[in-house]
């Protein structure tokens, strides 16, 4: 027998927190099967947290055939992210990062000459440089990622109008 403590990444977890952090972090759809062998489980487990998580909009799962998927919820992730974006930050830090994304995107709009990521992608055809090439489909994947922050930092800033005195973070 070992001295060495067990450094499993479920040691102190329960199960519903292992299904849990499996879960949420899945690249593609993965069946109850795959998530509780990955948490640790046994499948009937996986099952009841599973379905618990579907009932609470954390997840969703699509069933074909006999096999139900499990995914996380886009509408779920966006909305805790913005609710974060409320409780965390305050109008002013949430001004300033707008300012940064629309600075960096103005930067791309301007040395690439053109008005969207997907127009950057485009004119991949157009350079025969492969760093260049690189680069435009790197700022390409960036953009799109600023564009849903921009989108995610403007709806937290409108909670404040909707919820004025609501904000609960001890930064406030």
């Amino acid at each position: 027998m070992s001295d060495e403590p067990d450094r499993s990444w479920t040691n102190g977890l329960s199960a519903a927190d292992r299904v849990e952090a499996v879960a949420l972090t899945v690249g593609k759809p993965r069946t109850a099967n795959w998530i509780a062998e990955e948490a640790e489980v046994a499948h009937e487990t996986a099952t009841k947290y599973l379905t618990r998580l579907v009932d609470d909009g954390t997840l969703r799962s699509d069933t074909r055939g006999q096999q139900t998927t499990y995914e996380p919820d886009p509408v779920g992730q966006y909305l805790a992210e913005m609710r974060e974006l409320y409780e965390e930050h305050s109008p002013d830090e949430l001004a300033a990062s707008l300012e940064d994304i629309n600075e960096q995107i103005r930067t791309w709009k301007t040395k690439y000459d053109v008005e969207t990521a997907n127009q950057l992608r485009a004119s991949l055809g157009r350079t025969d440089d492969v760093t260049d090439e690189r680069n435009r489909r790197q700022a390409a994947r960036e953009w799109d990622h600023l564009e849903t922050r921009r989108r995610l930092v403007e709806d937290a800033l409108r909670l404040y109008d909707r919820f004025p005195g609501e904000r609960r973070s001890a930064s406030a």
